[in-house]
């Protein structure tokens, strides 16, 4: 069997594959590039499944949190002690007015009698057979329960219940049932794909809300096999789940607990379609693809018609005149037949052969001479060049040794340089302690005070009771965990980053301004925040950043302290441009000096006294944006004032 060769192939025929080949790259792109888009987005639909599975699991928790506070306080109201029923309504109806989340509230006896709630109702009614009452009377905790249909509200809900404890004698419960339909604008807002929808379900698997209409109906059971998943499984999964009606999804879920309760009260499932999800990239893959076939069909044509006209038929009287010379006709000429391109000047040598074969001989003799000649010459010229190999070799060797002391000079001058950097470093923090302990003072003042006015008001009570004594002595404690917490974010605040995170470039503008708000107020000094975007991220050190900020905070309360500014203000402007993080802070302190404006991130420079100012606040900040972080720091005049515009 013989081997096959491409190039034995028809030439029409190789210029067809040839065609086809072309086309492989362009249609190997566009699927490559469609999968990869079906492949992001369905990566994005697992993640947005998973945010808004946590988001309504952390709405939940949120209302489980109040209602447990509430709980908490209803139980111990005096009036529910004495079941003063009118003041206990009024109480819970208000309740009720201004938290939309609950359905109902009421109260019960120790035998799970009703004697107040929330809305009307007809006595007697009992719910000593709840779960939620079983568990709270058994464990004197907050507990749960389950899917019900409301016999007051007359509304599917889940319900909680606080027990009511009097001297470890139990006296019924406080129970708070839940409007689970609040979360649907949680869906609502999240722009999902179509056919995006979440479900919550009890611990028996009946399902107690849903995003939208589609699939089975509140109160109905899951699919015993998806319950058996979610209870076996970890408290947080995702996976692909094929609904009853054919249609495949990216499914997260989310276990709810209660403290004390070892089995989920509620299971937060949420459900993305997967092909809603990648139907765009599918569309324009099948756009490409189609935008590409004309191209193809043309490249076909094209081949064919270049094959005959330029190729075929010339080549073929090339062939005629070769096989009339092989048969010793040197006479025969194909210059009128085969004209223009390679295969014309082909022709023109056919047409020279037979008349130029003998004086080719000679030339081919006299080649020979001459490249022996050219021979010794490269002999001479190979013998010249070793010399100045010789000679390269040295100067070489001579530049490897100038090269390492040059190596070492320089990592001890960059070493001089480091230590100079945290010189600064240092210094700009030293003089940092200085607005830090002004800024505790302000912090401090109103705490301390507060705590001044408690400890003189306690002699004048003699009869104080031990509980109000209590009371006293935990508002004093309150204080002076503020206190304490003020120290510990003033500590966090001046730490030395290690590593570089990412972080909100929101939260640090936030905590910055919180940290020197207090003595910005004592000036009379207003302070804005304007949030184009939302979530500004950035990846660096985020304590550097900070102090960045606060640098150049401090140098804008100076000018304007300094220049008595009617209505002094200093505004911040967070926004993202393309990848990068944009931070800007302008005052309404005049500006600076044009030929200042240059020289204010010059080490040790500074417009102060030397008293109040090192001149080197602006320069690290400089360094700490531009070689720390890879950011530019800048500074320009505007109208009235200064901006300055941090990029990272």
């Amino acid at each position: 069997m013989s081997k096959f060769v491409f190039s034995n192939l028809p030439i029409r025929l190789q210029l067809i594959v040839l065609a086809v080949l072309l086309t492989l790259p362009a249609l190997g792109i566009i699927v490559y590039t469609g999968l990869k888009e079906r492949d992001d987005d369905y990566r994005k639909a697992v993640i947005e499944s998973q945010k808004l599975a946590d988001h309504l699991a952390a709405e939940q928790e949120n209302f489980v949190n109040e209602a447990r506070q509430l709980g908490g306080f209803l139980a111990e109201l005096p009036d529910v002690a004495k079941r003063d029923r009118d003041k206990v309504q009024s109480a819970i109806s208000n309740t009720l007015k201004r938290n939309i989340q609950y359905l109902n509230i009421l109260i019960t006896d120790e035998n799970g009698r009703v004697w107040v709630s929330g809305l009307p109702y007809t006595p007697p009614m009992s719910i000593a057979e709840r779960r939620y009452f079983r568990n709270a009377r058994a464990t004197g905790r907050f507990s749960s329960g389950e899917y019900v249909f409301g016999l007051i509200s007359k509304k599917p809900t889940i319900s909680m219940a606080c027990p009511i404890i009097d001297h470890d004698v139990f006296r019924g419960v406080v129970m708070i049932s839940y409007d689970l339909d609040i979360l649907k604008s949680i869906l609502k807002r999240s722009q999902l794909p179509t056919n995006s929808n979440y479900i919550l379900v009890d611990h028996n698997g009946l399902i107690l809300s849903r995003g939208s209409e589609i699939g089975r109906n509140v109160g109905e059971p899951i699919l015993p096999a998806e319950l058996k998943k979610m209870e076996a499984g970890s408290d947080r999964d995702t996976y692909e789940f094929t609904r009853a009606d054919g249609d495949r999804r990216i499914v997260t879920y989310r276990k709810l607990r209660l403290e004390g309760e070892q089995k989920p009260y509620m299971y937060v499932r949420a459900g993305i379609s997967i092909e809603a999800a990648v139907a765009k990239a599918n569309r324009r893959l099948l756009f490409n693809i189609l935008m590409l076939l004309p191209f193809v069909v043309s490249a076909f044509i094209v081949a064919l018609f270049i094959g005959k006209r330029s190729i075929v038929d010339r080549v073929k009287n090339l062939q005629r005149a070769s096989q009339l010379i092989a048969g010793g006709d040197l006479t025969v000429r194909v210059g009128g037949k085969v004209v223009g391109g390679e295969l014309g000047e082909l022709g023109h040598v056919f047409d020279e052969m037979a008349h130029t074969l003998e004086e080719n001989i000679a030339e081919l003799n006299r080649s020979h001479h001459l490249l022996h000649e050219k021979a010794m010459l490269l002999e001479e010229e190979i013998a010249e060049r070793q010399v100045v190999q010789d000679d390269l070799a040295d100067k070489q060797h001579l530049l490897e040794s100038l090269n390492h002391t040059l190596e070492e000079r320089i990592e001890a001058a960059v070493k001089e340089l480091r230590q100079k950097d945290q010189t600064l470093i240092q210094q700009s923090r030293l003089a940092a302690m200085g607005e830090m302990i002004n800024n505790i003072a302000h912090q401090w003042r109103q705490p301390l005070n507060m705590i001044g006015l408690i400890v003189q008001g306690l002699p004048e009570c003699k009869e104080l009771s031990q509980e109000k004594l209590d009371h006293e002595i935990e508002r004093i404690m309150n204080v002076i965990m503020y206190m304490s917490q003020t120290i510990d974010d003033f500590r966090y605040f001046f730490r030395q980053d290690k590593e570089k995170t990412r972080f909100s470039a929101n939260l640090a503008v936030a905590k910055t301004v919180e940290f020197i708000k207090p003595s910005l107020s004592d000036k009379g000094i207003s302070i804005s925040i304007t949030e184009q975007h939302s979530k500004v991220d950035i990846f660096g050190y985020s304590n550097e950043y900070s102090q960045v900020l606060l640098n150049i905070l401090g140098n804008a309360k100076d000018v304007l302290v300094e220049r008595s500014v009617a209505e002094p203000r200093i505004n911040f402007s967070i926004s993202r441009e393309d990848d990068r993080s944009i931070v800007t802070i302008s005052d309404n302190g005049g500006g600076v000096s044009p030929d200042v404006l240059p020289k204010i991130f010059d080490p040790y420079f500074t417009t102060k006294e030397k008293q109040q100012g090192t001149g080197i606040g602006l320069y690290m900040s400089k360094i700490i944006i531009e070689q720390n972080m890879g950011g530019s720091l800048t500074a320009r005049n505007v109208e009235g004032g200064v901006v300055f515009r941090i990029e990272v």
